[in-house]
C-alpha cells in the first residue's frame, strides 16, 4: 500500500514540476532547487547571527538586556532579529519540503542513502541549534524550556542524569547554563558544514545555490515577514515565576514541538515517541519496494574512450581505464554498479550507442522522443 502512495505521491510531483516549467522556465522552478533553499537560508542565519553575535552577552544578568537593546536600540536591530528568525523557521520548512520530494522521486537508495542518513541528522542538529537559540533570548519561555529539557533528559535511562547534568552545566541554572546553551547554538551550527560535506559527498555536482531570482523572492519574503510581525521576547526570565509548562501561542513548531508532546505525553512519552519516530525514518527507504532494474553496461566495441559518459555522469559512476584488447581507442569506460542510478544521463551523453541501460534501450528512448514530437 506504501508502494503505490510513493508512487503516486511521485506522480503528482512530477505534473507540479511540469506546471511550474511552464509558468516560471526550469531554469526558475524552485522544485529544482529543493536543496539549495535551505541553504540560502543557513546563510541567511549565519549572516544575521554573526551581527546579533556583536551584541550579545551570555550572562543570566545580561542576556535579557542584550536582546531587548539589540531589538528596540541598535539601527535595525529587530528587523536583523526577525530576519534570524524567520530564516530559521524558512529553513526548516524546505528541509522537510526536500525530504518530502526526495522521498517520493526515490531518490535516497543505494548511492543516496548516506544522504539520507545524514539529513535525518542534520534534522537533529537544527533542533538543538533552535531550541539552544531560543534559551538564549532567556525571558519566561526561555526558563521553562531550560527546566523542561533538563527534566526531560534526565529521564533517558543510564546516560539521562549524566545528559541533564551536561546540559546545565552544573548543579544549578547559572551563567555556565547560558555559556552551554551558547556553545550548543554556535558550536553545533559549525559542525552543520561538516555534516553538509557528508551530505553531498556522494553526488559529484550537486544544486547547492539558488538563482538570483529565487533567492531575491526567498530574501524578500523573510524580509517582509520579519518587518511585519516582528520578533519579540516575553517578560525576563524569573525564578520565582516559572511557568509550568509554554503557552501554546509562545509554541515555534518548528522547533519547539518536543514540549507540547512532553506536556501531552509526559517524558518518558515523549523520549519513546522519538526513539520511534527515528527508527522509522531511518528505515523508510525500506519500506517501498524499488522496481527492478540492472546498472548501465558498456559495449566494448562501440566504445572510443570520448570520456563524456563519464563527464556526464552525476554519481561519478563511470571511470575511464585503460584498453589493453589491442584496440586503436585508449580508454575505455567502466560503470562502478554499486554507484550507478540508472538515470540514463550517460546514454544521451553517448554518441556511439556504447552504453545502454538494459532495462531502457537508447532505441527505445529514441522511438519515445519521436513520439513526443509528433503529438
Amino acid at each position: 500500500m506504501l508502494t503505490n502512495i510513493v508512487r503516486g505521491g511521485q506522480k503528482v510531483i512530477l505534473r507540479l514540476e511540469d506546471i511550474l516549467n511552464k509558468i516560471f522556465s526550469s531554469e526558475q522552478n524552485i522544485l529544482y532547487y529543493h536543496g539549495a533553499m535551505p541553504n540560502f537560508f543557513m546563510w541567511m542565519l549565519f549572516l544575521s547571527g554573526l551581527l546579533l553575535f556583536a551584541y550579545y552577552t551570555p550572562t543570566l544578568e545580561a542576556a535579557y538586556q542584550s536582546v531587548e537593546y539589540i531589538t528596540k536600540k541598535l539601527p535595525y536591530g529587530d528587523v536583523i532579529r526577525g530576519i534570524h528568525r524567520y530564516a530559521a523557521d524558512a529553513m526548516y520548512l524546505t528541509v522537510v519540503l526536500h525530504a518530502i520530494r526526495v522521498y517520493f522521486t526515490d531518490r535516497y537508495r543505494e548511492y543516496r542513502i548516506i544522504a539520507w542518513y545524514s539529513g535525518i541528522a542534520l534534522s537533529l542538529f537544527m533542533l538543538v541549534i533552535g531550541i539552544s537559540g531560543y534559551i538564549l533570548v532567556w525571558d519566561q519561555r526561555s526558563l521553562t524550556i531550560v527546566n523542561k529539557f533538563a527534566e526531560f533528559l534526565a529521564a533517558l535511562p543510564f546516560i539521562g542524569e549524566t545528559l541533564s547534568h551536561g546540559f546545565i552545566n552544573g548543579d544549578i541554572i547559572s551563567n555556565y547554563t547560558m555559556s552551554m546553551s551558547f556553545f550548543l547554538h554556535t558550536g553545533t551550527s559549525f559542525a552543520l558544514l561538516i555534516l553538509l560535506w557528508v551530505h553531498y559527498m556522494r553526488i559529484s555536482r550537486p544544486v547547492v545555490n539558488v538563482t538570483w531570482a529565487i533567492g531575491s523572492l526567498l530574501a524578500g519574503l523573510v524580509l517582509v515577514i520579519a518587518g511585519a510581525v516582528p520578533a519579540l521576547s516575553g517578560e525576563e526570565a524569573n525564578f520565582n515565576a516559572m511557568l509550568p509548562s509554554i503557552p501554546i501561542m509562545d509554541v515555534d513548531w518548528f522547533y519547539l514541538w518536543l514540549f507540547p508532546l512532553i506536556d501531552l505525553v509526559g517524558n518518558y512519552g515523549a523520549w519513546a515517541a522519538l526513539i520511534v519516530g527515528l527508527v522509522v525514518v531511518t528505515l523508510l527507504p525500506n519500506f517501498v519496494k524499488s522496481e527492478d532494474s540492472e546498472p548501465a553496461s558498456v559495449n566494448k566495441d562501440s566504445c572510443v574512450g570520448c570520456r563524456l559518459c563519464s563527464i556526464d555522469c552525476p554519481y561519478e559512476a563511470i571511470y575511464m581505464a585503460p584498453r589493453n584488447d589491442g584496440s586503436k581507442y585508449k580508454e575505455l569506460a567502466v560503470v562502478i554498479n554499486d554507484r550507478c542510478a540508472e538515470c540514463g544521463l550517460c546514454v544521451g551523453a553517448c554518441n556511439f550507442d556504447a552504453i545502454e541501460l538494459p532495462t531502457y534501450r537508447s532505441t527505445q528512448v529514441m522511438d519515445d522522443i519521436r513520439i513526443a514530437l509528433q503529438d
